[in-house]
Parts: C-alpha cells; sequence; structure tokens
C-alpha cells in the first residue's frame, strides 16, 4: 500500500507500507492491503505504520485519514 501524510506545513512521510494502525474516535483501527474504501475522522493519539523495513511512530492531535485503492492519505 502507498501512504502519504501530510500537515498543513509539509509532507510529514510517504512510502509503501504492510499495515498502519490510526486513532479513531471510536478507537484504534488497523488498515492492511485490499481494504475497502474507507474514511475515518481521527483523534489524538499516535499514528503506528511498518513497511518491510521500518516501524514508525507519530503522534497527532486528530486529523482525517482515507483508504481508496490501496492509496491512504492522512490530512492532519
Amino acid at each position: 500500500m502507498k501512504i502519504r501524510i501530510i500537515s498543513f506545513h509539509k509532507i510529514l512521510y510517504q512510502g509503501n507500507i504492510v499495515s498502519i494502525i490510526a486513532p479513531g474516535i471510536h478507537g484504534y483501527f488497523q488498515i492492511l492491503k485490499n481494504h475497502a474504501p474507507f474514511i475515518s475522522i481521527l483523534k489524538n493519539g499516535f499514528l503506528k505504520f511498518e513497511s518491510k523495513d521500518i516501524k514508525k511512530e507519530i503522534k497527532i492531535e486528530g486529523g482525517i485519514l482515507q483508504v481508496k485503492k490501496n492509496m491512504i492519505l492522512v490530512i492532519l
């Protein structure tokens, strides 16, 4: 899957990942390859994602996450 995490000022991360765990308003959820199209509001917490090589964690203070055709867009 491809991911792009953007804030008002810049692109925070862009690349290929295997999975992502995000803080939705009703709790954390995970997105894996071939997930159905999906949009969620994010609350304060941590975005945790991993690629084949790395695991990364970003502290966020809310945002929006969209999944469509193995592309994830996170707007913070």
